[in-house]
């Protein structure tokens, strides 16, 4: 049995991070039979960002902290969860690690290494690092899987020949946007296919056989915000659909419902965390509204009545996760600014998932395609 190596932003303390990990890690492991683990590496950067209380390097970072201390149990709620999370699903290399010496030590146990997916290649994300562009020597095979550049071009960065050489170094590519396999091909002539996020490539009935998403935990009808962050827009927005829909709006993310203060617009904290309780959020919510890729990504699996906020930057390129995604499901219509969004009855115009669910089922078999690809790669060479 060959043994794999996945590469990707697994130990972030969040839910799109960790469960496009576990859905990569469950396709290769049952369907193509690899003996498959999530090599543990997180750098200090992610290691800090992701911690209860980060650590204090300016005026800025100490404010924040001392606010997060008026809601300290929750964020250790939420911290321990995560992990908790990571140690029931996931198949590790090992203990956490941050340092390439115990990474050089671990690369060579593989048959083959893959990178992805995720922003994994976003070179202004805080925790960027080359590693996960494969950067390293080895005898196993490089490869990458439906990538994402966070909309960040690295090709025309100062150290934009260093990135060519990175990727014309590995065997096989395929990202995740329009915008990346643009990039790619005009920085190094590769063309790359464009595959759909590992969380895609699983039915509702599949998620629900690999984790445990339990009984409905909100009692009665609600709705839900996800995203990472949340302004002050979209908290009157989301005040204004509270009263509007006569339902509560639950947002899950402690740290940031703690520093923008969301109590002030009447916006609940759930109290539970971690990837199962993301789901089952979404899967019971009477309305979704996100500002996140793997908010729209559920929301399709749960077939969801969901509206996708469009921020108003009128720059799409800073939206290319979100858009490219939507534009191939078809669902552009659920992508609207605050002010449509206020025009619309937002309960009654649930999309049509016979048709998404067409468009689905083609980019899941180009996806399916990409990894037989990669397997022969692994099982027989290039």
């Amino acid at each position: 049995m060959k043994k794999v190596g996945i590469l990707t932003f697994h130990a972030s303390h969040n839910n799109g991070s960790m469960l496009q990990a576990l859905a990569l890690q469950t396709i290769l492991t049952n369907k193509y039979n690899y003996d498959t683990e999530i090599i543990n590496y997180s750098n200090e950067a992610q290691q800090n960002m992701y911690s209860v209380l980060p650590r204090v390097t300016n005026i800025k970072k100490l404010i924040k902290d001392i606010i997060f201390l008026s809601n300290i149990s929750q964020l250790k709620k939420q911290y321990i969860s995560y992990n908790k999370f990571m140690d029931k699903y996931f198949k590790l290399s090992g203990p956490i690690f941050s340092d390439k010496a115990t990474f050089n030590n671990v690369k060579d146990k593989y048959d083959a290494i893959i990178t992805g997916s995720d922003q994994v290649w976003n070179i202004k994300a805080q925790d960027a690092d080359d590693l996960y562009y494969l950067n390293f020597k080895t005898a196993a095979h490089k490869l990458s899987y439906a990538v994402s550049f966070g909309a960040n071009n690295p090709f025309v960065s100062p150290n934009a020949q260093k990135y060519v050489k990175y990727i014309k170094d590995l065997e096989l590519i395929s990202v995740r946007e329009h915008n990346a396999q643009k990039w790619i091909k005009e920085g190094t002539g590769i063309a790359p296919q464009i595959c759909l996020d590992p969380t895609m490539l699983l039915t509702k009935e599949e998620w629900e056989k690999t984790v445990d998403v339990g009984d409905q935990i909100i009692k009665g009808d609600y709705i839900f915000y996800y995203c990472f962050s949340i302004n002050n827009e979209v908290q009157k927005f989301l005040k204004y659909l509270s009263k509007k829909y006569n339902m509560p709006v639950y947002f899950m993310e402690a740290k940031e419902w703690t520093l923008k203060t969301c109590w002030k617009n009447k916006i609940k904290l759930i109290k539970e965390y971690g990837p199962d309780v993301y789901m089952n959020v979404v899967k019971y919510s009477k309305l979704f509204v996100t500002t996140s890729f793997h908010g729209t990504a559920f929301a399709t699996i749960y077939s969801k009545n969901f509206w996708y906020i469009d921020s108003g930057h009128n720059d799409p390129s800073k939206d290319d996760r979100a858009i490219s995604f939507l534009t191939q499901l078809n669902l552009m219509d659920r992508y609207k600014t605050i002010e449509k969004l206020k025009g619309i009855d937002l309960l009654n115009a649930i999309p049509d998932y016979k048709s998404v669910y067409k468009n689905l089922k083609a980019l899941r078999e180009d996806s399916f395609k990409y990894l037989d690809n990669l397997s022969k790669v692994i099982d027989n060479g290039k």
